[in-house]
């Protein structure tokens, strides 16, 4: 049996079906008490039963929201509850996930935990961290109790700094809501007018992201922490594809300056260890949100 932590999320929900339909037993555990939990899993009430239900594996992925407006400025308006829920909370299952014997942890990080880009080049894993966001410092800070708690109490765990998820599904804001502001705007003749920044950065699909979490919990003795990169892209390149498959469509786009720009990562340790590859490119993944959106 699975638990699913953050079970009801964007990435929660893609996690659980993924899981249930390779035939896996998930227990969720979600804020909103099942209200967006895919149907087929059964709810665990507090972290205060993990003892009882004794799952054999954990995926971490609840994190601080404070409702629509995302996880990063979600942190900022409240960075003591960010830290709260991000570290100490994940820090306290992974202390109750060792007494219950859970075998394996996998868990959801962030790229934004390593801070601003210091270069064009891509990075690895064992980049030096300098988050300058309430929510990269509660990843950063997670990433530190990881593995502390890996060490000193033998648990199995790995995480995965995550980059941009899109998808179906995807209903908060944040910084993938100019996205599904672009898509629901896609139509013949709708020319409409977006602020965008030009910088190039890592997106993925949330169901590559959902294949690599069954994926890991299905590995264990794996590396403490890996990157998903996804595909690179550009706003300037997500409008022109959405021309091309919405003809008539005609998006514009006011260049802004990036508040912060993010480094792009390597994900060659994850494709080394693992052999995962994204089936996902640009062009399917607007396909994806086109067709569920109509």
């Amino acid at each position: 049996m699975i638990l699913v932590t953050g079970a009801g999320g964007f990435l929660g929900a893609a996690c659980v079906r993924q899981l249930l339909g390779e035939g896996h037993k998930v227990l969720a555990l979600d804020p909103y008490r099942g209200g967006f939990v895919p149907q087929g899993a059964a709810l665990l009430e507090s972290e205060a039963d993990l003892a009882t239900a004794r799952p054999d594996a954990i995926l971490h992925l609840a994190a601080f929201s404070d409702g629509p407006v995302g996880l990063a400025r979600s942190g900022e308006a409240a960075p003591e509850r960010a830290l709260e829920v991000n570290l100490l909370g994940f820090h306290r299952l992974l202390r109750l996930a060792a007494e219950a014997g859970v075998r394996r942890v996998v868990w959801s990080s962030s790229t934004v935990a390593i801070g601003p880009a210091t270069g064009p080049d891509r990075v690895a894993e064992e980049v030096p961290c300098a988050p300058i966001t309430a929510y990269g410092l509660s990843k950063h800070l997670a990433e530190q109790a990881a593995l502390y708690v890996r060490r000193r109490h033998g648990l199995d765990i790995t995480g995965v700094r995550l980059p941009l998820l899109f998808g179906p599904g995807l209903w908060y804001d944040g910084a993938a809501g100019l996205l599904a502001r672009m898509v629901a705007a896609a139509a013949p003749g709708a020319a409409p007018e977006f602020a965008a920044p030009e910088d190039a950065f890592d997106a993925a699909h949330v169901a590559d992201a959902a294949r690599l979490f069954a994926l890991l919990l299905a590995r264990p003795g794996l590396a403490p922490l890996y990157h998903l990169a996804g595909f690179t892209t550009r706003w300037a390149e997500i409008a022109a594809t959405l021309a091309e498959l919405v003809p008539g469509y005609a998006p514009r786009l006011n260049p802004t300056p990036a508040p912060i720009t993010w480094p792009l990562v390597s994900q060659a340790r994850l494709e080394q260890d693992t052999g995962f590859a994204c089936t996902h490119d640009l062009r399917a993944t607007l396909r994806d949100l086109l067709e569920t959106s109509a």
